[in-house]
């Protein structure tokens, strides 16, 4: 089975744009019939085109033109246009223009932020789509890779695990919003533009 990595996403935009993203999300969070991860809900979702294998199951070479991903599907809810998402080995850099080009056209400043980290923390991660200096949609993304977590070689009744635990995440945490940082200093001048 693939690593799984979790995105958590952010959309900065207007009020009308935020309420429109939570609208998609309920309709994400309807698990369907055999949808056991609900893959085919998320698509069904965020986009108007899916193919559907004989199984009625969304079709990985669509998923991964598409989405980025093999397989997507929402994990959690937050808050307002602020929900969590796992995919298969990258983060679904496909899904996540898809969803700014759809918020971009309720409010044209609409701004994506996402932070991610596979499930070994190899890579950990972020994401901003904004516009650049120019006025140009763009996308950033920033990651490292190899960060260890000292908890592999603990037992959490260890004396010590309950710091090292809070120590690491405080770290990964710390790590990530660095990451998110980079990407909005560099995407003004060096952002990839998005057609």
């Amino acid at each position: 089975m693939a690593n799984e990595l979790k995105s958590w996403i952010t959309v900065k935009a207007n009020e009308d744009t935020l309420k429109f993203v939570d609208s998609l999300v309920t309709k994400a969070e309807e698990r369907i019939e055999n949808d056991t991860y609900g893959v085919t809900a998320f698509a069904k979702a965020f986009y108007k085109d899916v193919e559907y294998g004989k199984n009625g199951g969304v079709m990985y070479n669509w998923a991964l033109d598409k989405l980025g991903s093999k397989w997507t599907y929402l994990e959690d809810v937050q808050d307002e246009a602020e929900f969590s998402i796992v995919s298969a080995w990258y983060p679904p850099k496909e899904f996540l223009i898809h969803l700014y080009k759809l918020c971009v056209e309720l409010d044209e400043n609409t701004e994506i932020e996402v932070v991610y980290e596979d499930e070994t923390y190899s890579p950990v991660g972020a994401i901003v789509i904004k516009k650049d200096r120019d006025g140009s949609p763009c996308i950033w993304e920033e990651e490292e890779g190899g960060i260890e977590n000292p908890l592999d070689d603990m037992e959490w009744d260890d004396e010590g695990y309950d710091d090292a635990s809070q120590e690491f995440y405080d770290g990964l945490y710390e790590t990530k919003q660095k990451l998110l940082k980079e990407c909005h200093e560099l995407i003004l001048t060096d952002g990839e533009v998005i057609q």
